[in-house]
């Protein structure tokens, strides 16, 4: 199928190849992508996992030439505290990301100032969310090549918004055509299904587990209809009693049938589906619950920032400087997710740096997640007195030796 349609295709043609392959959320029973997705626990709590770290960290921006801090109010302001008139930064990036995931693809629609001319004029204003459902893109077909626009159907009244590429930040995070992403949860239709297969058998047992049993009535041949006649007596009988007991004659035999509770351990501890969903959504096990023996939880938690969130935080930084910084711009200043807090190193060992002239005042603060502050000589590099370097050594000691006499290379003692 394809994944993007021409202007003359048949509308009512495409909606269910969406559905069907996840590209359009989907709240039908059974679903593995889209909203649907969201009954299995273990996704609901990845997802909102994914979702709420990408949110909660900062998106900054900064020079290339020394990775300083850019005080650009408009962007950063858009981006950390309040996206729209309605939506603040957190709840917009939350829900970008969470659609990115369960359908592949999110949205959302650059509102820019028409006033402002020349270098100002790629300036946003704010971000128009809009779901997967009611966004389509469609191919244009021209003498230059394929061309592609956003078309966007509002559910307020509104007439349906056509917006080019450069003005739409289109989140994703798998994809094969580089137009339409695709959800990694289509790969775990097994694992979800299996999961839910568990939970049915053991809804089943506690509903009828515990009152199945064997009536029989000795001596007898009965005929389908009398069996199904004393079977719908004796289950209107256990309906109705509550905790009351049962009354059966001397022609018939109660006998209970016995569960092996074995296999409904098996169901209740087993860990496979849990730990297949969290390798495809690239967080470890231990945040569904899953014990990682042999790391700790420190370890862990630096681990997935380090090297699993970045499948997420380099997509959104790449798309963010595409459509949020002129052409200009992107050849001198970058976005970056501001981590530090997280996985920033210890302050003994940022002193360390310092003091060995690796990090300036300014790079060591900027480790410890605060802005640089306006002083020249917080941009500079410290050295220890107390260190020569190599190739110098042996006129260092020789000048030692002289005990403030001129040595043999013409150096006095007291210019160390």
């Amino acid at each position: 199928m394809a994944f993007f349609r021409s202007l003359n295709t048949n509308p009512d043609d495409w909606a269910g190849q969406y559905l069907s392959d996840g590209i359009l959320p989907s709240i039908s029973r059974g679903s593995t992508v889209g909203i649907g997705a969201l009954k299995n626990s273990d996704v609901l709590t990845a997802v909102s996992i994914i979702a709420g770290d990408v949110a909660r960290f900062p998106i900054l921006e900064f020079e290339d030439k020394d990775d300083t801090f850019v005080e650009d109010d408009e962007v950063t302001y858009l981006l950390n505290k309040k996206s729209s008139e309605i939506i603040s930064a957190y709840t917009w990036k939350f829900a970008m990301v969470a659609n990115a995931i369960l359908t592949g693809n999110a949205y959302s629609r650059i509102k820019r100032d028409p006033r402002k001319r020349g270098p100002q004029a790629h300036k946003p204003l704010e971000f128009e969310f809009f779901a997967p459902s009611q966004t389509n893109i469609n191919q244009i077909n021209t003498t230059s090549g394929a061309k592609y626009v956003y078309q966007f159907t509002p559910d307020d009244g509104r007439k349906m918004i056509e917006c080019k590429p450069e003005d739409v930040i289109h989140m994703k995070f798998f994809s094969t055509d580089t137009i339409l992403g695709r959800s990694p949860l289509l790969s775990l239709g097994d694992e979800m299904n299996l999961q839910s297969s568990g939970v049915n058998t053991l809804s089943k047992f506690f509903k009828s587990g515990l009152k199945s049993a064997v009536l029989e009535v000795p001596g007898s041949r009965l005929n389908k209809k009398a069996r199904k006649k004393i079977r719908e007596d004796f289950e209107y009988a256990q309906s109705t009693g509550g905790n009351a007991p049962v009354i059966i004659d001397s022609t018939m035999k109660y006998t209970p049938i016995e569960v092996d509770t074995n296999v409904l351990n098996l169901i209740n501890s087993n860990n496979w589906s849990t730990n297949q969903i969290a390798k495809a959504l690239r967080i470890p096990a231990f945040k569904l619950a899953v014990n990682s023996p042999n790391q700790s939880v420190k370890q862990l938690q630096e681990g997935y920032v380090k090297y699993d969130l970045p499948f997420y935080l380099t997509p959104i930084k790449q798309e963010l400087m595409l459509k949020l910084l002129s052409d200009e711009d992107r050849h001198d200043r970058y976005f970056d997710f501001d981590i530090s807090k997280e996985i920033g190193m210890a302050v003994a060992d940022i002193a360390t740096l310092q003091q060995n002239g690796i990090y300036s005042n300014n790079e060591g603060r900027r480790e410890l997640g605060k802005k640089p502050i306006d002083d020249p000589n917080m941009n500079r590099y410290q050295s220890s007195l107390n260190t020569v370097f190599l190739d110098k050594k042996e006129q260092y000691q020789d000048q030692k030796g002289g005990e403030g006499n001129e040595s043999n290379t013409g150096i006095k003692n007291d210019t160390i």
